[in-house]
């Protein structure tokens, strides 16, 4: 193609549902935020990679005073700030009406993605400019909340983390195409954001204000019909664990998933302000891990097996051992590639920002303690059309040390499953349609 021939456009677009006082909250705004990205007759692509979401958080309490900078109030670190306000981003062509991807539980996949393909250079640099994404140690722990500046805002330019913005390829836009997209973020309730022991005393609450849309968009006189589009959706699934040896199975529905990662976290802490919603937390000591597929074992034929329960310390609540082979697997499942292809990473052998070696069983819970990078996951396919679990049963089966869930007692545990699925929108003069 004659490159004399392509346009660069960078947009700047404010949501179209805006409200008189410009904020977007759960509690002194309007919970929705929508974007419209227009159609056009001409060939015109959105680079899905460059699209930005720019915008002011501010906290307080809720009487508007601001909160106190000795105060304990947190935003979860490898979540980032913005992330933290997401509960759903869904994105739907313009002209057609018709949904493409829904990710929910958004506030706990971002987490995973962060730390598990990220390492501490990336999350310290690039994505701190971003969406204030940080590394949790001991250094680092958590956003505080109080900064001087927060009564006045914090400014972010936050990426999105959904697959068909981040497909690798540019987005046709033109009414040929998708005929344009609407991007719909809803955002959580105060209790899920702002988190700490004072949090919950403070009432702490956000909003958010000067909010934008940016992207770079490709104008061309001519172009090849794009008349197939793949990426990969994020799927997700909420189970519960209530024993050491839990089984948790569904059938997923779905025809070409590359793989499934898992993050956990105890129910009781879920909507409590006193406790981080995002937090990847540890699973007590595992024992032993198995996929299986309609009851067989499947993509691996053994069950994955630890030594943590050689090195006991449950009284100090405390993991001395690596799970080489469960990390393994599960950096492979949220990369969607082999190991020997993933270059960083969050979750290191004797990493104090992951806490592989040492880590405590509650930690990242209350925002004062190094957090972790836990989860489990399993790899599919790096390079096909993925495993068709439409119809069938896939489960996992998880052994932990005795009753000892999640460090103090056999709490039940929350399961977000994660389900990446390879899907393909065929374009036609009669509109679009995907195949899940």
């Amino acid at each position: 193609m004659n490159l004399s021939q392509v346009r660069k456009q960078k947009i700047l677009l404010n949501p179209v549902n805006a409200v008189s006082n410009g904020r977007y909250s759960s509690k002194s705004g309007i919970p929705l935020i929508k974007f419209d990205l227009s159609a056009s007759d001409a060939p015109m692509f959105l680079d899905g990679d460059s699209l930005r979401i720019n915008g002011k958080i501010t906290s307080n309490k809720s009487d508007g005073t601001a909160l106190g900078n000795t105060d304990k109030n947190f935003v979860d670190n490898f979540c980032g700030r913005f992330s933290n306000c997401i509960d759903t981003c869904t994105i739907s062509s313009k002209r057609l009406n018709q949904c493409i991807e829904r990710v929910n539980n958004y506030w706990r996949i971002v987490p995973t993605v962060v730390s598990a393909q990220h390492g501490n250079e990336d999350i310290n640099t690039a994505l701190s400019h971003e969406g204030d994404h940080y590394e949790t140690n001991f250094l680092g722990r958590h956003s505080l909340v109080a900064r001087g500046d927060d009564s006045k805002g914090k400014s972010f330019s936050s990426r999105l983390y959904a697959g068909v913005l981040n497909s690798g390829q540019h987005i046709d836009l033109s009414n040929a195409g998708l005929g344009g997209l609407v991007i719909e973020i809803l955002l959580k309730p105060d209790v899920s954001v702002v988190f700490g022991t004072d949090a919950a005393t403070n009432d702490a609450t956000y909003f958010l204000s000067d909010l934008t849309l940016s992207a770079c968009m490709y104008h061309m006189d001519s172009a090849p019909k794009q008349s197939t589009f793949a990426f990969n959706s994020l799927s997700t699934v909420f189970q519960t664990i209530n024993s050491s040896t839990s089984v948790v199975a569904l059938t997923p529905g779905l025809r070409q998933v590359s793989s499934v990662f898992v993050n956990f976290m105890n129910t009781s802490e879920i909507g409590n302000q006193s406790n981080n919603s995002c937090r990847l937390g540890n699973i007590g000591q595992v024992r032993g891990l198995r996929y299986s597929l309609n009851g067989a074992l499947h993509p691996l034929s053994y069950r994955m097996l630890t030594d943590e329960e050689a090195n006991d310390a449950t009284t100090t609540h405390h993991t001395y051992r690596a799970r080489t082979l469960i990390d393994r697997q599960y950096l492979q499942s949220v990369a969607i590639k082999n190991y020997d292809g993933i270059r960083r990473t969050a979750l290191g052998w004797n990493n104090w920002n992951s806490g592989v070696v040492d880590r405590s069983q509650t930690a990242n819970n209350k925002g004062c303690e190094q957090g972790t990078a836990s989860g489990i996951g399993i790899l599919y396919d790096a390079f096909g059309t993925g495993e068709d679990l439409s119809q069938v049963v896939f489960s996992f089966e998880l052994e932990a040390s005795g009753t000892d869930l999640d460090g103090t007692a056999a709490k039940a545990q929350g399961a977000y499953m994660v389900f990446l699925n390879k899907n393909q929108i065929v374009m036609g003069p009669d509109g679009i349609s995907i195949s899940r």
